[in-house]
């Protein structure tokens, strides 16, 4: 996936899923996407018990630059079911600092069926082509699936523990 115009489709079981860039015309997808999120799963993503996203908070998760902020959704028909996205870190002096921070989230019956970790992988070849070298991953210490997804995206990525909550750091490896 090169641009913000190019999709594919990718298998899960017998399910055919459209992989695409997100656009803002995604809003209310990424609604009806939290309406069907389990509390725990709100919880591991939001660290906060949201019951429903403000409008705002939904345009600014829609409305990407598909270069320093991007993502990538999977659709089964015209929901949107996961969304892998990453907004890149800047410097004190507001220069990128080839980092950043990266976010999945899988609606629940579409979890631990590796939908996560292959957006996650086509999300990262993403960041490399536009010169990012790692992504930072935070999860709360009780978010076990995410750590073991940090533990198969990058064996080595270097995992501690801060201020109650785990960061990963996992190097991204540029397609040769």
């Amino acid at each position: 996936i090169g641009n913000e115009t190019t999709t594919e489709t990718l298998r899960i079981d017998d399910t055919e899923l459209t992989i695409r860039p997100i656009t803002i015309a995604d809003t209310e997808r990424l609604a009806r996407l939290f309406e069907r999120l389990s509390p725990s799963s709100v919880h591991f993503r939001f660290f906060s018990p949201i019951v429903r996203p403000p409008r705002a908070a939904l345009l600014r998760l829609a409305d990407v630059d598909h270069a320093r902020r991007d993502a990538l959704v999977a659709l089964d028909g015209d929901e949107i079911v996961a969304v892998a996205r990453y907004d890149g870190r800047v410097n004190d002096d507001r220069s990128p600092a080839g980092q950043a921070e990266i976010a999945i989230t899988v609606e629940d019956d579409w979890q631990r069926r590796g939908l996560g970790k292959r957006l996650a992988k086509r999300l990262g070849a993403l960041a490399a082509e536009r010169g990012y070298e790692s992504f930072v991953a935070t999860m709360l210490p009780d978010n076990r699936a995410a750590l073991g997804l940090v533990r198969k995206l990058v064996p080595d990525a270097t995992v501690r523990f801060a201020g109650g909550e785990y960061e990963a750091d996992m190097p991204l490896v540029r397609a040769s």
